[in-house]
């Protein structure tokens, strides 16, 4: 029987798919399904899955004759994500190296995971060693900060709200909107037929202090950086004064935001 995970650490990850995932990520997995070509019988592998929502919506389409995989290093998030689905089969482990048999899925994908491996040649070359020859992989990365704006004004929010380390942890997902960094590290582990597709999809918030209010409760709690309630409220009164401009008629917090997706096959 696996340890039981700290509550913060659950809740963290409970926050991360409450106040993240239909806000922001869930409007991406169309885009890897798509690129990865994920059918009815497909093995499929999510790797740094989250809280699940790419392999969720990889499950409905592989049918009873196919099955599902997530691995995430986070417990928490991993908690979180057995909570919401009993029909995937969620690990907790590495994308540095995998558990899983040579040769034994048609479809890998990672989400806006690759920024935060430790070794990301490795990784690489775990997602080529896993896939059937023939199998495919799609990953997903944030466009540079620069091409994501509103990032760059969340970000300044924090770093005088909250303090430089919280600043640098929102920044870290846009460390690879050079896709030709990942590009290089898929042609040294072996895989062809590359394709980079730049897309941009709508972050929809329920507010503009749940902008912010999604890296105090979901993101910023996996760094260690936790704030207390009467310290989340007077940040979330500051950051509206500088993101209420994102409010649309139907009070939604709307703005564009900017990835890569990259496929290649094995």
């Amino acid at each position: 029987m696996s340890d039981p995970v700290p509550t913060e650490l659950l809740e963290a990850g409970r926050g991360y798919e409450r106040l993240f995932v239909p806000a922001l990520f869930a409007p991406w997995t169309k885009h890897l399904l798509e690129a990865v070509g994920v059918h009815e019988g497909d093995h499929v592998l999510d790797i740094a899955c989250g809280t699940g929502v790419l392999a969720r919506d990889a499950l409905s389409r592989v049918g009873v004759a196919g099955s599902v995989v997530g691995v995430d290093a986070a417990p928490g998030m991993i908690a979180a994500a057995k909570e919401l689905e009993a029909n995937i089969d969620w690990v907790l482990g590495h994308a540095e190296a995998l558990a899983l048999e040579d040769a034994s899925f048609d479809c890998t994908m990672s989400q806006f995971g690759m920024m935060f491996f430790e070794d990301r040649e490795a990784a690489v070359h775990e997602m080529f060693r896993i896939l059937k020859p023939g199998g495919k992989l799609a990953i997903s990365v944030w466009n540079t900060i620069e091409e994501n704006p509103t990032y760059e004004e969340i970000i300044s929010v924090l770093r005088e709200h909250v303090g430089v380390a919280a600043a640098d942890a929102v920044h870290l997902p846009f460390t690879l909107g050079n896709h030709g960094d990942v590009m290089t590290l898929l042609e040294r582990a072996g895989f062809s037929d590359i394709i980079v597709e730049t897309k941009v999809e709508s972050a929809r918030f329920p507010s503009s202090q749940s902008m912010v209010e999604a890296e105090l409760r979901g993101w910023l709690p996996l760094f260690d950086i936790h704030l207390g309630e009467a310290r989340i409220k007077e940040v979330l009164e500051h950051s509206d004064r500088t993101l209420s401009k994102y409010v649309v008629q139907s009070g939604e917090a709307v703005f564009p935001t900017s990835g890569h997706v990259i496929s290649a096959r094995k």
